[in-house]
């Protein structure tokens, strides 16, 4: 049925999770709250996009009135001072150790929020409500949470998986073309990695693709997207392919490095940017650091030069960038060697891929 929705089953960490997917899963969050009311912590653009689908989903979690607090979306959410503030917010609201944290927006608000709820009372129940395409397919799987500290990507955060993630496509009408494009690079990603299926058809449809997320203003809607490709399937297969993994590797100690491709290089480029004043979003930068280390495995010979031309070429059509001016030699060493995937003893580890659904 078409209203029916996809359910994914994870343990995380030794905690149960699960994965919605369907437009009226967000209506399920009473049954992940156990002792209601909830706090909110939502994404300024969803609270003004879609203000009555949030009062819905809010009461039919529970009527009485909700303490909701709402933040700017994007990369400068993510900080230690924006964090202090939420832990005031919470601590103002009298939040309990068995109380429950919902955010709702992108991943950068999911990121700072599963952070705080990971660490106010040593951990309160926390569910994610992802409103952009790369929420929905990446940042809210896995427990992954963190923010922004010393001029890095990331190097703070926690592992602390949402009890639920409950994801409605219809947050992506009102999605900004750049966004979608920043999604893209993050499905395409976790295609490479395992889904064959689903390289092969979004590659196919490049062309739709193309015209949809190629041309166009940023901070445009896309019109008629969700009606133009299979976006359901294609999204339930990536939340699967990536619910797959880190359900088999929670602590990333293995295979869920393979979800790392391109985001080496492209965390060093994104932190780089920010502070050139010339931001590169995250989208962006991992499309570049997957299209590089595509062309060096391909360069070796250890992955076939057709499949990197036919990343390039989806990459290309989803209006993503595949090439940049590199920082200087120094800058770049720094920017890798502080990397939180470095170990004393690997070191930095790369992601290379050795076929579609392969990697090293």
């Amino acid at each position: 049925m078409k209203d029916e929705s996809l359910n994914i089953e994870m343990k995380l960490g030794g905690r149960s999770s699960r994965y919605v997917l369907g437009p009226l899963a967000c209506l399920e969050l009473g049954h992940f709250v156990p002792h209601p009311p909830p706090v909110y912590i939502i994404d300024g653009a969803v609270a003004e996009l879609h203000p009555k689908w949030l009062e819905q989903i809010q009461a039919g979690c529970d009527p009485r009135e909700h303490a909701t607090l709402v933040l700017p979306g994007g990369e400068g959410v993510k900080t230690p001072e924006r964090l202090l503030a939420i832990w005031d917010w919470l601590a103002s609201h009298n939040v309990p150790r068995d109380g429950s944290v919902v955010a709702v927006g992108g991943g950068t608000i999911l990121d700072v929020v599963g952070f705080a709820a990971s660490t106010w009372r040593r951990g309160v129940h926390f569910i994610a409500i992802p409103t952009t395409l790369l929420a929905m397919v990446d940042a809210a799987i896995g427990g992954k949470t963190a923010v922004n500290a010393v001029g890095l990507k990331n190097p703070v955060g926690t592992f602390h998986p949402a009890e639920a993630v409950l994801a409605d496509p219809g947050f992506l009408t009102t999605l900004p073309r750049a966004a979608w494009r920043d999604g893209m690079a993050e499905m395409v990603k976790t295609a490479i990695i395992g889904g064959v299926w689903l390289f092969e058809d979004l590659h196919r449809q490049r062309a739709d693709l193309a015209r949809l997320l190629a041309i166009g203003d940023d901070e445009d809607p896309v019109p008629h997207v969700l009606g133009a490709l299979p976006w359901r399937e294609w999204i339930g297969q990536a939340a699967s392919i990536k619910a797959r993994i880190v359900g088999r590797d929670f602590r990333e100690g293995g295979i869920r490095r393979a979800l790392n491709l391109g985001h080496t290089l492209g965390h060093a480029l994104e932190a780089h940017s920010l502070a050139d004043g010339s931001p590169l979003s995250h989208g962006q930068a991992v499309a570049i650091g997957m299209a590089v280390v595509c062309r060096i495995a391909a360069e070796r010979g250890t992955f076939p030069v057709a499949s990197a031309v036919q990343v390039i070429e989806l990459l290309e059509s989803c209006g993503l960038p595949v090439t940049w001016n590199a920082p200087d030699r120094d800058t770049l060493i720094t920017l890798l060697g502080g990397d939180k995937k470095v170990s004393s003893a690997d070191g930095l580890r790369w992601v290379l891929p050795r076929s579609v659904g392969q990697m090293d």
